[in-house]
């Protein structure tokens, strides 16, 4: 897929990336290869119109805003505290393709 980048965002970006540190730059190449690398949704479910993602988001919105669910979501982000903590987790890096792999 080829985008039609504006002057303006150009500059933009341009601009940013100069006032940044070289290390923020590394972040942020590494998340311009990750966007890279995303299939838009209109694309991952062609036969889907804007309508129904729409209320599937509803649905998932409303889901997630349950007592149930922000319980299991504190659960696990405090299971996930704990391996990183006791040194179980690995920190992630990207691939010159743009996939995540262990760092």
């Amino acid at each position: 897929m080829q985008t039609i980048i504006l002057p303006d965002q150009e500059q933009t970006l341009i601009h940013i990336v100069r006032s940044l540190p070289s290390n923020r730059v590394d972040q942020l190449v590494d998340f311009a290869r990750f966007l890279e690398t995303q299939i838009p949704v209109e694309e991952m479910f062609p036969e889907e119109t804007q309508e129904e993602i729409d209320a599937d988001n509803a649905r998932w919105d409303a889901l997630m805003a349950t007592d149930e669910a922000q319980n299991l979501l504190e659960k696990m982000a405090n299971e996930a505290l704990a391996e990183y903590h006791a040194g179980k987790t690995r920190p992630m890096a990207f691939t010159a393709d743009g996939r995540i792999v262990p760092g």
